[in-house]
């Protein structure tokens, strides 16, 4: 029976593979200037960070361990002989710290679209972050924090993540010229 991980990447696989297929022609376009500034994608990160950060630790208060043990197992990745209390407060620096660079990175990539279209691009961000953090990172990765990952509201917080940048970019960004 296939695990989750493997699931996740055909899946990614085959909906890339449809994508290019059915959109070739869409890409013939000319770039119509970023919707962000890269100033602006460290707030639309910090942003999308805090976000996500609520919705993957009220799902592990739920379903999961808890959220201490979450933010103390993101923490562990950076103060591994730390304290508790430390490792949590590290959790949450590190969290945003990486959700700042992740906001740069999609600030400096998106094209100047529509809300609907910045939506669906900024989601399907969040789901690759979740496939390269689950599948690619995981070897460098505190293993406690992978296991959440891999658990469906871990992607449903990496997609809350996605969407989140698009809702900010959608707000503050500047629309595109039709």
């Amino acid at each position: 029976m296939p695990n989750q991980a493997t699931l996740a990447a055909t899946f990614f696989l085959s909906f890339l593979r449809m994508s290019t297929q059915a959109n070739v022609k869409s890409h013939t376009r000319a770039f119509m200037g970023m919707k962000l500034q890269p100033a602006q994608g460290i707030p639309a990160g910090l942003f999308a960070g805090i976000g996500m950060m609520g919705v993957w630790l009220i799902g592990a208060q739920i379903w999961g361990p808890g959220a201490e043990p979450l933010l103390a197992s993101i923490g562990a990745i950076i103060t591994p002989g730390g304290s508790h209390p430390l490792q949590m407060v590290a959790g949450v620096i590190l969290h945003l710290l990486i959700a700042s660079i992740l906001g740069l990175l999609f600030a400096v990539s998106l094209d100047r679209l529509d809300t609907k279209d910045t939506l669906i691009v900024s989601t399907f961000y969040g789901f690759t972050i979740w496939v390269v953090s689950v599948l690619i990172l995981r070897h460098w990765v505190h293993m406690d924090a992978i296991q959440m990952s891999r658990s469906w509201w871990g992607l449903f917080s990496f997609l809350a993540f996605g969407f989140l940048l698009g809702v900010y970019a959608s707000r503050f960004g500047l629309k595109p010229a039709h």
